[in-house]
């Protein structure tokens, strides 16, 4: 018997309720956009917003994520044209994907056939896969993530340094990113031993090629540290929500700042120190 959240889930799906929103992402070194991640949003014809922790799980769960996701890759090239088509490039977009994607037969070859469509959008694509998540145990998903490296689809482990095979997975996929979960960014400053965690992490992407990504920037101070130990890569609230595809459009249509300063002002509203 389907909870009643999951009926409700479903009334959202046919009701078209679900959206894309899409959080930039900042070199922290220049503060130029390096992309965007694609989010799903849910917001109900009541008006209340229902958190993505509550409701991917039932997509996972119900077997939906398969449908879903699909559909969030061609709306997520949908807007990039839209963006190309304006004027504007948004480099990259992140999307994250589901173990369960990655069973489902022929996902990886259907991605690696729209590449092209990305291509003409302007915009890479990236993939990110949760680190802790449980891979299928076959050559052919490995033989098709590297087919993807090949025509420049980057991998990045999210929220790295949280799961069990972090280091397994970085000898065995074509791993172009390390997402340093949020969990340790919220405790810099605070805690030594994250700063510790957060520090081994950098250095070991860097040790092996790898560029760090952090999430979950929310304050000067994090930030700061951020920058200290040499991640390459930000994204939070610090710099600025996700954002819709017009307000995306809208900030990325504001005048450059002068040479010297973040290109992140444009989206806070203020220069970044």
């Amino acid at each position: 018997m389907q909870s009643p959240l999951e009926q409700q889930l479903q009334r959202a799906l046919e009701r078209h309720e679900l959206k894309v929103h899409y959080q930039p992402k900042f070199h922290l070194a220049t503060g130029e956009l390096q992309g965007v991640e694609a989010l799903l949003r849910w917001c109900t014809d009541t008006g209340s917003w229902i958190s993505p922790s509550a409701f991917v799980p039932l997509l996972e769960s119900s077997g939906l994520i398969n449908r879903v996701g699909a559909w969030l890759f061609e709306c997520a090239a949908s807007d990039s044209a839209y963006w190309h088509r304006h004027g504007q490039s948004v480099v990259r977009v992140a999307i994250n994907i589901s173990p369960l994607q990655l069973r489902e037969r022929g996902f990886l070859s259907w991605v690696l056939s729209i590449c092209d469509t990305w291509q003409a959008a302007g915009a890479g694509l990236d993939l990110e896969l949760t680190e802790s998540a449980s891979l299928p145990d076959s050559y052919d998903v490995v033989g098709a993530l590297n087919a993807l490296a090949a025509a420049n689809v980057r991998l990045a482990l999210d929220d790295f340094g949280t799961g069990y095979s972090s280091l397994s997975l970085l000898t065995r996929l074509p791993v172009r990113h390390l997402k340093i979960d949020r969990s340790f960014v919220a405790q810099l400053g605070v805690s030594r031993k994250a700063e510790v965690i957060v520090d081994a992490i950098i250095r070991l992407g860097r040790d092996i090629g790898l560029e760090t990504i952090a999430e979950g920037i929310e304050t000067e101070q994090q930030l700061s540290y951020l920058r200290q130990l040499g991640c390459d890569i930000g994204q939070g609230y610090y710099f600025s929500p996700a954002l819709n595809r017009d307000d995306l459009l809208s900030r990325l249509q504001l005048p450059m700042p002068p040479p010297g300063r973040w290109r992140g002002e444009v989206f806070r509203g203020h220069a970044l120190s």
